[in-house]
């Protein structure tokens, strides 16, 4: 829907090479509208947007072999024939009877066929498929989905800042409604209507009131006239992510808030300076956190997200030794902690040959209202 037949073109030829050296003669994947884990690879292949359940496309390494997507109601048929990347789209009432009869049909019965996640793989569809086809091998391919969708395109970073830019106009706008005697519905209801009206596909914002921030989906709770209130606002536009998160306080902020944001800041900005190829993932990320433990406070370890077409394609810590490469795209946002008070400071960034860029436009003052 929001690439081009260029991408589509150099995605489905790079599958189809790892498909070739690894002797898979179809893949079977699945995708669903969550958040988080499933569909990003049905995304990566289909290009659709699935609002509903997980629905089934068949990927052949023929190129000369239509793909096939399964789909549920009359509706998604229409749009998928319309906007996706699938060449033969059929209505299903019974995805298994379905999957079974496309076996059949396409003599897929002794071939090996690849997989995104055994985990995710419907434990009942493979012990019918093994009951007609006992010669059916299933394979995982999640490795070689995690790989590819790693490295963005300069298409697929224009999709990010427009994400980033929304949330940006979310957040300016909608902050204005942290009020006191206003709810967490309210102000959560601002921002996202600000998304969803300039055509963010899917959002993540969560909120919380009080010295720990601790987001989680608003409530009916209602804005104090003293405090911390914290924000998250996470946007998905033409199926790609990207996140702001910071916190704003009501009247005078107190000296823990003072000391937690300008370590929040510092810290990130010294993970910063190694988020560049050269380095990996887990030396930026200590970086930062060797900059809050020399503050004194703890670091809570949600240390932000590596993102694309799935909100958490991996997460960075100072464990993970990810190289870092241009392409990526990765939300930072430590999360200093001062006894039980706490904040999370952060936004996006994508990875240049030299460095990186933030991409939100948000500034980094500590904003009172």
């Amino acid at each position: 829907m929001f690439l081009s037949n260029k991408t589509r073109e150099a995605r489905h030829r790079l599958t189809r090479q790892y498909m070739a050296e690894q002797d898979i003669d179809v893949l079977l994947v699945r995708g669903s509208s969550a958040t988080r884990g499933a569909g990003a690879n049905f995304r990566y292949l289909a290009d659709f947007p699935n609002i509903n359940i997980p629905l089934v496309l068949f990927f052949f390494r023929d190129e000369n072999r239509p793909s096939i997507m399964l789909v549920e109601s009359p509706f998604q048929t229409e749009k998928a024939r319309k906007y996706s990347w699938a060449q033969d789209v059929r209505r299903s009432t019974n995805f298994l009877q379905s999957v079974l009869g496309i076996i059949e049909e396409q003599g897929l019965g002794r071939v090996k066929v690849g997989t995104d996640g055994f985990d995710t793989f419907p434990l009942l569809w493979f012990q019918e498929i093994k009951k007609l086809f006992p010669d059916f091998t299933l394979l995982d391919v999640t490795p070689f989905f995690r790989k590819v969708r790693m490295y963005k395109t300069d298409e697929e970073i224009r999709l990010v800042k427009k994400s980033a830019a929304l949330v940006d106009i979310a957040f300016k706008e909608g902050v204005k409604y942290i009020k006191p005697g206003n709810t967490e519905w309210e102000v959560i209801a601002q921002m996202d209507m600000r998304l969803k009206r300039n055509g963010v596909e899917r959002s993540f914002n969560i909120i919380s009131l009080g010295p720990d921030a601790v987001g989680y989906p608003p409530s009916g709770k209602k804005i104090p006239k003293k405090g911390m209130v914290f924000v998250e606002l996470t946007a998905n536009y033409g199926g790609y992510w990207a996140q702001l998160a910071r916190v704003v306080s009501l009247g005078k902020p107190d000296r823990k808030l003072i000391d937690m944001h300008r370590v929040a800041i510092e810290a990130r900005d010294e993970g910063l300076r190694f988020l560049k190829p050269g380095f990996t993932v887990a030396q930026s990320m200590t970086a930062m956190e060797n900059v809050v433990k020399d503050a004194g406070m703890e670091i809570r370890p949600i240390y932000g997200h590596i993102t694309g077409i799935d909100l958490v394609e991996d997460r960075p810590s100072p464990k993970n030794e990810t190289p870092i490469a241009p392409g990526m795209i990765l939300i930072v946002h430590p999360c200093p902690m001062l006894g039980k008070a706490s904040i999370l400071w952060g936004e996006t960034y994508v990875i240049t040959k030299t460095g990186n860029v933030r991409l939100n436009k948000a500034h980094d003052k500590l904003m009172v209202l």
